[in-house]
């Protein structure tokens, strides 16, 4: 099987769901049944984030982001920036994956 996209979150999902990381970053099980898919998938990028020691201020230069199934159980992480000059944002993305 093939890439393919299995979800997408963006700016507004990722503003609600901060404190979340905080759980998260101590080890706390979280259920995540009563959240829309696209909260679902900003948790899974709030937890890369935690477990790659990338900033959680770095998610307010996001505008989007998809999440692909690589098709061999791995799954990529695909960034929209809001400012797609922002070279700063992008090697710190890019050094953490």
């Amino acid at each position: 099987m093939g890439r393919r996209i299995i979800g997408q979150c963006s700016t507004a999902d990722f503003n609600g769901l901060l404190h979340i990381g905080d759980l998260l970053a101590k080890g706390q099980e979280i259920h995540l049944s009563n959240l829309t898919n696209r909260q679902k998938m900003a948790i899974r990028v709030i937890d890369l984030f935690i477990k790659h020691n990338i900033p959680l201020k770095t998610l307010s230069k996001i505008k989007e982001v998809l999440v692909w199934s690589m098709g061999d159980g791995q799954v990529a992480f695909e960034y929209k920036l809001l400012n797609r000059d922002d070279t700063e944002t992008q090697r710190i993305l890019r050094e953490h994956h």
